[in-house]
């Protein structure tokens, strides 16, 4: 018994061990995947924002260039020191809504349309500081407040006037509305919404679990690098749908593993503790070797104590052997010192005919000796006669039906006399009812004077 507590503890120990680390390995790299994905999700929904940004100018700062190297522009700044008529359709085609031009100082020199003066507030007023900011490319961009919108300005230096007496203009700014425009050219791979916020917002992504809805931020710089608003976008992607399936997937996985776990625990249990302990429970009530003989196991420790309680069953039952032996031997051996007192003769023979007991009455009386008698068939040493066949079958029935038949007979003997005698037949069965032999009574007749 404690060989197999030892075993299930051992394998208890092992097991809970290996789960446990299986369970906290798909744990730990279920949530650091997790996290992987979201990291990913958030800096690639910046790049998005970043990228839109630069391609949603990009037709803009190509249509300024286009305006500023036109000759008519060049001749209207330079000879007539004014903005084209002309120049609306292709500001509108470009999505700008006016044209400041400045001398170097950033003083407003033209405008277009002339209600464009009203946004002179959101024109850089230092120069040093415009100068440092402007960019080494063609066009360089900056945002800024006008009121309550928010504007883009593109901003390029324009050629100088060669001919005599011409314009002072050095800075060409173009400003286009772009809350209006983010929210309705901004092409997402999720379903969300785009808005300009005020005051600026550090870049970064944020993610509510209550709506699991990604919050993406971007700043808008002005021309003096300060922030001046910022961009968010909000989206509820797919990513966190699919994390939530690989959840559940790992929520199924972790119960499977607890099922099977107490599966193969049960069964292990009931394979090396519980059946083996009812086998031997058995085996002690009924003194029998055979139901420990039924677990085949390949174990030592098991076979080793297999072998001992069958040892101890086989030396129990040959005591056990000895013990009824030399008591069958007694009795049998009074019950024929009985049998050989007595006056009558008696002898005995099995299911098949062959004596087996010869007293010394028989001896007498058939005058054949024991040993000559016992071994021979009892039909053919002693043949019976009958008068009439009816006899035959009377006893016949009788020993069937009754178990004893008792009556007259004639019998021949070796030598061929025959003789008269009274005989009691009797059945002899085993302990199962099964036929073994008979037993014979016989005694001659007293004839009366």
């Amino acid at each position: 018994m404690r060989l197999i507590r030892n075993k299930i503890t051992t394998y208890l120990v092992v097991t809970s061990l290996v789960s446990v680390g299986i369970v906290t390995f798909i744990y730990l790299y279920f949530g650091a995947s997790c996290e992987k994905i979201k990291r990913n999700y958030a800096e690639s929904q910046l790049v998005l924002l970043q990228n839109h940004l630069k391609v949603n100018s990009i037709p803009g700062s190509r249509a300024l260039i286009r305006i500023s190297e036109s000759e008519s522009l060049r001749s209207s700044i330079c000879q007539e020191q004014k903005l084209p008529a002309g120049l609306g359709e292709q500001l509108s085609a470009a999505g700008f809504e006016f044209v400041i031009a400045t001398d170097a100082s950033l003083k407003p020199e033209l405008a277009y349309p002339p209600a464009a003066l009203g946004y002179l507030k959101i024109l850089p007023n230092d120069k040093k500081a415009f100068e440092e900011f402007v960019s080494d490319g063609r066009v360089t961009r900056y945002y800024s407040w006008h009121r309550d919108s928010l504007y883009e300005l593109s901003v390029l230096k324009a050629e100088p006037c060669s001919e005599a007496g011409g314009g002072s203009v050095q800075w060409i700014f173009g400003g286009k509305y772009i809350e209006k425009e983010l929210a309705n050219t901004l092409i997402t791979s999720d379903p969300g919404k785009i808005s300009v916020q005020r005051p600026a917002a550090p870049a970064g992504t944020a993610f509510s679990k209550q709506s699991s809805n990604y919050s993406t931020t971007l700043p808008l710089y002005g021309w003096d690098n300060y922030p001046v608003a910022s961009v968010n976008l909000e989206t509820k992607p797919g990513l966190v749908l699919l994390l939530s399936d690989l959840n559940r997937m790992l929520l199924l996985l972790l119960a499977v593993t607890v099922v099977l776990f107490s599966l193969f625990s049960f069964v292990y249990l009931n394979r090396y503790y519980i059946l083996p302990l009812k086998l031997i429970s058995l085996a002690i009530k009924h003194k029998d070797p055979d139901y420990i003989k039924m677990m085949d196991d390949k174990d030592p420790d098991f076979n080793s104590l297999q072998n001992m309680l069958i040892n101890v069953f086989n030396q129990e039952k040959l005591l056990s052997d000895i013990m009824n032996r030399r008591s069958t031997e007694m009795i049998n051996t009074f019950h024929a010192a009985i049998l050989s007192k007595l006056s009558d003769s008696v002898y005995a023979y099995d299911h098949k005919g062959v004596i087996t007991y010869w007293n010394k009455s028989a001896e007498e009386l058939y005058s054949i000796p024991e040993e000559e008698a016992v071994g021979k068939i009892a039909f053919e040493l002693i043949k019976s006669k009958w008068k009439i066949a009816e006899e035959e079958r009377f006893q016949a029935e009788s020993l069937k039906n009754t178990g004893i038949w008792k009556g007259p007979l004639v019998q021949e003997l070796p030598d061929g006399s025959e003789i008269h005698v009274e005989a009691t037949v009797s059945v002899l069965n085993d302990n199962e009812d099964k036929l073994i032999g008979y037993l014979c009574v016989v005694r001659k007749p007293v004839i009366q004077a």
